[in-house]
């Protein structure tokens, strides 16, 4: 979701590879981007309307998983900008955003770091001539802050807490210099709200090495972004959908946020996910099934960046629906589908399934079974919060939850779904 993908959330836990943290990355540079000030000389860039406009459908493009198109609007850029910061820059963010869907190699993450590097020297050195500009501190934060995030991937750790310590420093100093660049909220947010969620183990030397953060100035700096912020403004909507569905559990505040961006961006599969598993969660079974028929159809025809590999994410999703709903016998029939097709990306996903198949054997007093089907999901390979709720289950039997409040479907005027 962020810089340092330290914050697991469902579906997606955080690894110590860069696999687990590539779309945040992804996200980073879509941002990167878009805070470039096309002339650093003049009194207020963001007047320059064609590169606003080129820099939010672009950035649109890739969120949307479109890269060809992403490209081709990018490319008017290039007769903008006068920073000579741009390009570099363009190809670093090309370069990661195609890589969503597979592992990126080592000589490519060194490749992405030795760009920034370039562009954070370059970028600095027109800060010293021109201190007053707002939007270069905006652009030096949220490049150490992409460099911070994969040093801490690839476990270049004083390397990424150096990162880190640069680009709280640069954010801060935006917005002294101009407190209605709102867009620096975004970088902010994601600072003070994924290090205040770091493990326990880590916090005295993260808490000794970087400036205080706190979770409720986190969501709030974000939302400020969501709501205010002109270039980061679906970054920021992203950002809290993923909290919200993650580590807050907050369904009833994701809701409009997973529903505006499955309309904006009906390329980009997480969305799918993210949409039905907060439908689920709020009782609105109806139109979880709904975004899982879509998310079939998808997967069926090869649509956008659906591949086959989502399949058993897909019958895993459809398993959790129908427990939520309280059709056992179906949520069984799912979950073990997705144990029959198991993927090395997708390796929670079996997880999920052997846990969330034990939960289904505790509720129905089948105690032995329960427990093989935690010891099942604590043997797979994956860093996963379904292997920690199996160690829980393990100890003590599941029991199920109190119910979830249903939340109304919108009515005429409330959002709906792109078909």
């Amino acid at each position: 979701m962020g810089y340092w993908s330290f914050v697991r959330t469902e579906g997606r836990p955080a690894r110590r590879s860069l696999g687990a943290g590539r779309r945040a990355c992804c996200s980073l540079i879509f941002g990167l981007l878009v805070l470039l000030p096309p002339d650093p000389s003049r009194a207020d860039p963001w007047t320059d309307r064609r590169t606003l406009e080129a820099a939010a459908t672009g950035t649109d493009h890739l969120l949307n998983l479109d890269y060809d198109l992403a490209e081709q609007t990018f490319t008017r850029l290039d007769n903008i900008d006068r920073t000579g910061l741009l390009a570099p820059l363009y190809q670093a963010m090309v370069m990661l955003a195609r890589l969503q869907d597979r592992e990126p190699t080592r000589q490519e993450t060194d490749t992405f770091l030795a760009a920034m590097r370039a562009l954070i020297a370059k970028a600095e050195a027109q800060l010293k001539h021109a201190p007053e500009q707002a939007d270069l501190s905006l652009f030096l934060g949220m490049a150490w802050g992409s460099k911070a995030m994969v040093d801490g991937a690839l476990g270049n750790y004083l390397s990424a807490y150096e990162a880190i310590k640069r680009t709280k420093t640069y954010l801060d100093a935006c917005l002294l210099r101009q407190p209605i660049r709102y867009d620096a909220y975004y970088g902010l947010g994601l600072y003070d709200y994924t290090l205040s969620r770091v493990a326990w183990f880590y916090r005295p030397l993260v808490h000794l090495a970087l400036p205080p953060s706190d979770r409720e100035r986190g969501l709030r700096e974000l939302t400020i972004a969501s709501e205010q912020g002109t270039t980061t403004r679906m970054l920021a909507k992203l950002a809290l959908l993923q909290i919200y569905t993650g580590s807050e559990k907050a369904f009833e505040k994701a809701l409009p946020l997973a529903d505006e961006l499955l309309r904006r961006f009906p390329g980009n599969p997480e969305l799918y996910f993210q949409t039905a598993l907060v439908h689920s969660e709020l009782g609105r079974f109806p139109e979880a099934l709904e975004v899982g028929r879509r998310i079939r159809v998808n997967l069926d025809l090869g649509r956008h960046h659906f591949t086959r590999e989502m399949l058993p994410r897909y019958l895993q999703l459809m398993g959790k629906i129908y427990m939520d709903r309280g059709d056992y016998p179906a949520a069984l029939r799912f979950f073990r589908q997705a144990i029959e097709q198991p993927t090395d990306r997708y390796a929670w996903v079996t997880a999920w399934a052997w846990t969330r198949i034990g939960m289904i054997q505790d509720l129905s007093g089948k105690r032995p079974e329960a427990e093989r089907s935690y010891r099942m999901a604590l043997a797979i390979k994956t860093d996963s919060i379904a292997k920690d709720m199996a160690r829980q289950y393990l100890n003590e039997p599941y029991r199920k939850e109190t119910a979830r409040r249903i939340v109304p479907a919108p009515g005429p005027d409330g959002p709906t779904e792109s078909p």
